[in-house]
């Protein structure tokens, strides 16, 4: 029987060729380089630029580690540590604006805006920061220059295609990507984990082996300060260790790429390197047990206002928390929320419930019979609303009352809680409050199937969530 070593290495040989850009790439991508490069030194003339910038290239096509097929450029604009934050995020903009005029733009927003742009279908992302010495960081973009610097003087033809072979099993297992609506592992983390490591191999079998709160560091760090790190993983950047790059990473996503890993380890195949096809989900299933589930995957639609897609996808999390919480005070069984978004101008919040529908009844406790004055207030509160009071049989007074029918089904109980004499009550982000007061639409997956003009958004996170990981 062929060993492991042997069977993952005939793997990696064929994984190779898809993560290996092709000459015609390279030199594409060069050219497009170089034409950027021309538009922003010419909107620095014409804005006659002062101070000027320094521009330089970052990212894994810096690093030369980007992988076939996927296409993106970083170039950073260096203002000295005098340039007011002010004018970063305004005449830095502006000039990285007039770089891209012609191409379709975007304002993009991390601690601070930079500008994406599409030149020739090639993604570009202009950031302004700052020229500073190591550890005087100014803007959360002042690292990454030191960043492409650290990993292009470590890497060699060989760890570039580890690398390559890392990132693509990454992205197999869509854990890839530190955007707020990924919360996976960067590009520059999964280069940082190669060089940990030593190899594509040594990373995959490291990771499945890795335990919960795990320090993994390439230069000497401070003891003390990474154990007060609180993530299910520590990885410390090596340009500054006091920075731990697994705080931006989600639990779920830490525990799908450990499986990933083991499962490679147990049985290496090619297939780890693939896109996972997530089937598509039909309304017209015969599988009984599916259509159950649907039913019970309750969605709240509503429009919402252009913005960055970082600042959009933390907003529409921590309201889907916070829905969730109120279902659950209220009685329902929360089995799984998430959200969805177009990142245009359509968004969702969408709960797996355990049930639909909830029983009338529901049991309060009250004070302990010792707390004389509170259990006079007690009575004389819920004598009329209770349906009957006793002692428990732990001292507790303990009340049954009868719920109001409209809260006793999901569809009616969340429209209830988004009324606007509620909706305060709920948690939602100030500007998803806003915009689901506008208007809103409460459905299931099974409808939402049936429906002509679903958008692919929402079809593909109902998909997700009625699918295995």
């Amino acid at each position: 029987m062929e060993d492991y070593n042997a069977s993952a290495q005939r793997i990696l040989e064929k994984a190779a060729g898809l993560v290996t850009p092709s000459i015609a790439e390279e030199r594409r991508l060069e050219e497009v380089v170089a034409k950027v490069t021309r538009r922003i030194d010419d909107a620095l003339d014409s804005e006659k630029a002062s101070p000027r910038p320094q521009i330089t290239l970052g990212g894994s096509y810096a690093r030369g580690t980007w992988l076939k097929g996927s296409h993106d450029v970083d170039f950073f604009l260096l203002y000295p540590v005098d340039f007011p934050r002010e004018k970063l995020e305004s005449v830095a903009i502006r000039s990285a604006s007039e770089a891209l005029k012609g191409y379709p733009v975007n304002m993009r927003y991390a601690e601070h805006p930079y500008v994406e742009g599409f030149v020739d279908s090639i993604r570009i992302n202009l950031v302004p920061c700052y020229a500073v010495a190591p550890g005087e960081w100014r803007s959360a973009a002042d690292r990454s220059p030191y960043h492409t610097k650290y990993i292009a003087s470590k890497l060699d033809d060989r760890l570039r295609l580890e690398a390559r072979l890392f990132k693509k099993f990454v992205k197999a297992s869509a854990t890839y990507g530190a955007e707020v609506k990924i919360q996976g592992f960067s590009g520059y983390v999964c280069e940082v984990l190669t060089l940990k490591f030593g190899s594509f191999l040594d990373a995959v079998q490291g990771l499945s082996k890795i335990k919960p709160g795990e320090v993994l560091s390439l230069e000497p760090f401070d003891a003390d300060l990474a154990a007060s790190f609180k993530s299910p993983v520590v990885i410390l950047d090596p340009v500054d260790t006091t920075r731990n790059l697994g705080s931006a990473i989600s639990a779920r996503n830490v525990a799908k790429l450990v499986l990933q890993s083991r499962g490679f380890v147990s049985r290496p195949g090619l297939t780890y390197f693939l896109p996972r096809k997530t089937a598509r989900i039909s309304a017209t299933s015969r599988k009984s047990k599916q259509l159950q589930l649907l039913s019970r995957i309750l969605i709240l639609s509503f429009r919402n206002e252009p913005r960055s897609p970082d600042i959009l996808w933390g907003e529409l999390r921590r309201s889907s928390t916070s829905v969730s919480d109120k279902l659950c005070r209220m009685g329902f069984q929360v089995l799984r929320s998430s959200a969805a978004s177009d990142e245009k101008k359509n968004s969702a919040l969408l709960f797996v419930l355990a049930s639909d529908k909830i029983e009338n009844l529901i049991l309060r406790h009250g004070p302990d019979y010792f707390r004389a004055e509170e259990v006079e207030k007690y009575y004389e509160k819920n004598r009329e609303r209770a349906l009957l009071t006793w002692i428990g049989n732990d001292g507790r007074l303990e009340s049954v009352f009868e719920r109001e029918a409209k809260l006793t089904k999901a569809q009616d109980a969340l429209t209830w809680m988004l009324e606007k004499q509620n909706i305060d009550g709920i948690g939602l982000s100030a500007r998803i409050r806003s915009e689901v007061i506008k208007g809103f639409r409460i459905s299931t997956a099974d409808r939402a199937l049936k429906t002509k003009g679903t958008g692919e958004w929402l079809l593909r996170e109902i998909a997700e969530l009625s699918s295995n990981d």
